[in-house]
């Protein structure tokens, strides 16, 4: 399944910042959202040659993203996001569930649609993926997200953003780290976003990926803005 294409707007929320941000996000936005709050489980893939994690490091206007994700214990969905300077689009698709055993995840074709569902949305994912050739799983992303729903915006706030790494033959200096900020994400099909919270908060915005950032900081011990 394809999501409809939207701007993605990224702000940093520094630990200072967060009780604030949390408590104006709850009086402007609350019981807003269907799902308000949650733990977001992610494991990203890559292929041998770091193709995703250098389009982000180049900077490159098109990028691409591969990755599983669940809401507790099981990942269970498969997701591709590409993203360009015209904005954003996702495809998804349910695939059988996948629970970590020790530190092993099946590589990217190993993986199956869900059972008695449509596979439409999965083909497409693997047809796009066939293009970048072999995917393996490089890093986890796991925090909790706050959820809100303002007409055609969709505001999430997430917080304590844990990363950990997987033995893929890649130099690291730690296995698992938390990200030094957290991270609110406008999604809108605005060319820019207009909330009276930015007005107040005058937050700086960023060019932010969790991917990205989690493997610097695994890898290097620091994180880059990108």
């Amino acid at each position: 399944m394809a999501s409809p294409g939207y701007n993605e707007y990224k702000y940093k929320v520094t630990n200072e910042q967060l009780p604030m941000i949390r408590t104006l996000l709850h009086n402007f936005y609350g019981s807003t959202d269907h799902f308000p709050e949650g733990v977001v489980d992610s494991i990203y893939y890559d292929t041998n040659d770091r193709k995703m994690y250098q389009q982000c490091a180049n900077g490159d206007l098109t990028k691409s993203k591969f990755r599983i994700r669940g809401y507790g214990g099981t990942f269970n969905q498969v997701q591709m996001k590409s993203k360009d300077m015209y904005g954003v689009s996702k495809y998804k698709n349910a695939i059988e569930p996948v629970s970590m055993v020790g530190n092993h995840i099946p590589s990217w074709f190993e993986l199956n649609p869900a059972e008695g569902k449509s596979r439409k949305g999965f083909d497409k994912i693997q047809m796009l993926a066939s293009h970048f050739g072999d995917l393996r799983p490089v890093i986890r992303v796991r925090y909790f997200r706050h959820r809100y729903r303002v007409n055609d915006y969709r505001i999430t706030l997430d917080s304590r953003i844990e990363v950990m790494g997987f033995s893929n033959e890649i130099d690291r200096t730690m296995d698992h780290g938390i990200l030094p900020h957290h991270v609110l994400e406008v999604k809108t099909p605005d060319t820019r976003p207009k909330l009276p919270l930015f007005g107040i908060t005058k937050l700086p915005q960023i060019s932010c990926s969790k991917f990205f950032l989690g493997l610097n900081q695994l890898e290097h011990g620091t994180t880059m803005i990108a």
